[in-house]
Parts: structure tokens; sequence; C-alpha cells
């Protein structure tokens, strides 16, 4: 079993070029240890779960198997990782590239210490946990580990409008259609109205690299919703799936 998921793969953003790897994790509520201290209805409609090729038993009871052994055996996992970490490293400086890892795919805990360990890789995530934003505030979080505020259902304007001004980028689901099957990727909107400003909204869907270098800062980072018409209604309903409108 990989800790660092095995569809690694290159992408290129502002003539930049990554090696991309994660920890793919079992979402909240679907084992036996909490992974998102602080979720909300993202838990019921997660993307990771229910969509693409996660739903095949075999992946989630891979996602199902690295949780419960982070959680039994974490010394393990640790050991196992930094193995991994390091053979990833190695690949993406053969290629000419740059090392970049998500460690929280499907998940929301606290990475720091992996990243202070591993200096040479970007590390990316999106979090509801405002407590490690204070922390990036104060500088107590390491550098290489940039963070996106993830809005949802329980997000007061004032809260969101507190950290784009501060440079924290915000990450939100809009209502926009999104069936790349069919060819229908429907347009985000290039501004989204919060606390009575407009701010400029990018595109979240071209390419996965949550970092300031290739978003920008203050930046609300624009999501289609992926899955089924009526999910994506019970989202909206919820307050964790906003109107494009």
């Amino acid at each position: 079993m990989e800790l660092l998921t095995s569809n690694a793969k290159l992408e290129k953003q502002n003539g930049i070029e990554y090696l991309v790897s994660g920890i793919a994790l079992a979402p909240h509520n679907r084992g036996a240890f909490n992974v998102c201290p602080d979720a909300g209805y993202c838990s019921a409609v997660c993307n990771l779960w229910f969509s693409g090729r996660t739903v095949t038993s075999t992946v989630r009871n891979a996602m199902l198997n690295r949780t419960s052994l982070l959680f039994t055996d974490r010394e393990a996992f640790m050991c196992q990782l930094d193995k991994e970490t390091a053979k990833h490293i190695r690949k993406a400086n053969k290629l000419g590239v740059l090392p970049a890892v998500r460690p929280n795919i499907a998940s929301d805990l606290d990475w720091s210490d992996y990243a202070r360990a591993n200096p040479e890789l970007t590390l990316y995530d999106y979090t509801k946990v405002k407590s490690r934003l204070a922390k990036v505030k104060r500088g107590q979080w390491p550098t290489n580990y940039q963070l996106t505020y993830s809005i949802n259902e329980r997000s007061h304007w004032r809260t969101i409008t507190s950290y784009l001004e501060a440079g924290f980028n915000c990450s939100i689901v809009f209502d926009t259609e999104y069936n790349p099957q069919s060819h229908k990727i429907g347009a985000l909107p290039n501004r989204w109205t919060v606390g009575g400003k407009a701010w400029q909204v990018v595109d979240g869907d071209k390419h996965d690299i949550r970092i300031a270098k290739l978003d920008g800062r203050g930046k609300l980072i624009g999501l289609r919703f992926k899955g089924s018409r009526k999910r994506m209604q019970q989202a909206i309903d919820r307050g964790f799936v906003f109107s494009s409108n």
C-alpha cells in the first residue's frame, strides 16, 4: 500500500513544472477516525468519495487502510511516508522539476511537522481549521506549506473578508455546470461579492496547485461542484454551494 498516491503527475503552470502527489485518506465519517475536525456538509457530498474512480471498492479500501495505519501506528506510517517522500523528491530532481505534495486530498489534518522535515517540498492544502491560519499570521507555520481557507455553510462574511484582506486565498464551491464527459464546463464568475466588495475569482479547476505563486493572494478560488444534480441541490439548500450569478 502506497501512502503517496501513485497517480503523481506533472503540472505546468506559469512556465513552472511540478511533480505532484498526495495523501488520500478516507474522508470524514467514512471510517473509524476523524480526519476533518471542522467538517460540515462537505462530508455528505465529498468529491473524493462520490465521484470518479474513488467510488470503487479498491480505491476506497486503500483510503481506509491508510487512515487506519496513520491512527493505529503513526510511527510506521511516518517511516513509510519518509521513504516515499524521498523517492518523490529524487524523481522530481531527475526530471528537473519541483516536487509538490498535497497531504490532505480528502482530509484536513495538520502536516506542519512533515513540512518542516521536508523543506525542499512545496506543500498545499485546503482547510477549515482557523487556528492554522492564525499560526500563518503569527509566523508559526512552515513557509513551504500554504493553506487556502475553505468557505463553507458556517463561514461568516466577516471571516471570509478578514482572510482575503490578510492575503489568504479562500475557496468557494459554485453551482456552475461541470460535465467534462459531455464537454460542458460552465464559466465561473470573474468576481464575487463578499462584504460589499467584489473579489477576483480564480478558476481553481484549471490546476490543483494552490500556492500564491500561481494563484496570487487575496483571491477567491472558484470550484465547480462535482456530483449529481440531486447532490448539488442538497448542497445548495444546506448553504455549502453558492450561486454563481
